[in-house]
């Protein structure tokens, strides 16, 4: 398990011209959204007297105001998207299915009066479209690991990304599909729960019950995406084209090297909550009050994405070396 590790955190530093494409493809997508709603804060604020208190911090009052007449995706952008806020609103989205694309959201108890959609539609459509370009690039990311020494080369990223695009593609759908029968699952292990809290004789016990719910939710989703990535590497490593078929070997895998299989997945999971609490931590020092702190913000926010995509590509190397010593 360790060794996993070590080598898929050597294979992400010898990739790191990767880690940046894949930055500045995030920073392209992000653009889509970023760029108009920065134009139109800045058609907002042209005349207003909190345009001051803004570029030196947060003005609260004209934000709250301003954010009440919001309609349509720009709504969205809230100060919880900020910070280490994100990582909870993201991961309560996905617990209650809006994410991805509001496909296991359950529906409206009333149909006459539904409830309003937590995310705009436009948010989660270039949420989607993102997603779909993470399944193009992961069969670049996958040939470009199965080398000897993990050399990133742009032809030969490009190439892998379209030569398995459509197992990738297929992979994923399964993912999908197992995603929501498990979704489906806890709808009635949900209503069980919530009666048993409702029994509950103390509010830490009701508590108790719903919190473990969401966990073993989570614990489920996180279970499917660590045998999908297995199934990507077998496909990758031995050239498989059947997407069931690579599930099946990597649900093997996974059951006969169970402890070390879900030994380095954790790993990598505590590296990530290290990693966001230590962008928690400068978060909290940090005092943005003019373009200079902008600056710095900005960049330690990239440094901080540029980290995670590194812990991404760690894990699938990792998945890789861990999967070609136990197949040997």
């Amino acid at each position: 398990m360790r060794a996993a590790l070590a080598a898929g955190l050597r294979a992400a530093w010898r990739c790191r011209r990767l880690s940046g494409l894949l930055l500045a493809v995030n920073l392209g997508v992000a653009a889509i959204l970023a760029v108009p709603f920065a134009g139109q804060l800045e058609h907002e604020l042209r005349e207003a007297e909190a345009a001051a208190q803004m570029a030196r911090g947060f003005d609260f009052p004209w934000w709250s105001h301003w954010s009440d007449q919001q309609k349509g995706w720009t709504s969205a952008f809230k100060p919880d998207i900020l910070g280490v806020g994100f990582a909870f609103r993201n991961t309560d989205l996905l617990l209650r299915g809006e994410l991805p694309a509001r496909l296991f959201a359950p529906p409206p108890e009333e149909p006459a009066s539904p409830k309003k959609p937590e995310l705009d539609g436009v948010v989660l459509g270039l949420g989607a479209a993102y997603l779909f370009l993470q399944v193009f690039f992961t069969g670049g990311i996958l040939s470009t690991l199965r080398g000897p020494r993990a050399d990133f080369t742009v032809r030969g990223f490009a190439h892998g990304c379209g030569y398995y695009f459509g197992r990738m593609l297929r992979l994923s759908l399964l993912a999908l599909i197992a995603d929501a029968l498990l979704f489906r699952l806890s709808v009635p292990v949900s209503a069980w729960v919530a009666n048993r809290a409702a029994d509950s004789v103390s509010e830490t016990t009701a508590l108790a019950w719903s919190y473990g719910r969401n966990a073993a939710l989570l614990l489920g989703i996180l279970g499917i995406h660590m045998l999908t990535g297995y199934a990507r590497v077998i496909t990758v490593l031995e050239e498989r084209t059947s997407a069931l078929l690579a599930y099946l070997s990597a649900i093997a895998f996974c059951l006969g090297s169970l402890t070390r299989a879900v030994g380095h997945y954790l790993a990598v999971a505590l590296l990530a909550v290290a990693l966001l609490a230590a962008w928690a931590g400068l978060d909290g020092v940090l005092t943005v009050n003019g373009w200079g702190t902008q600056f710095l913000a900005f960049v330690l926010m990239q440094g901080f994405v540029v980290a995670r995509l590194a812990l991404r590509v760690a894990l699938a190397g990792g998945q890789m070396a861990l999967y070609r010593g136990d197949s040997r």
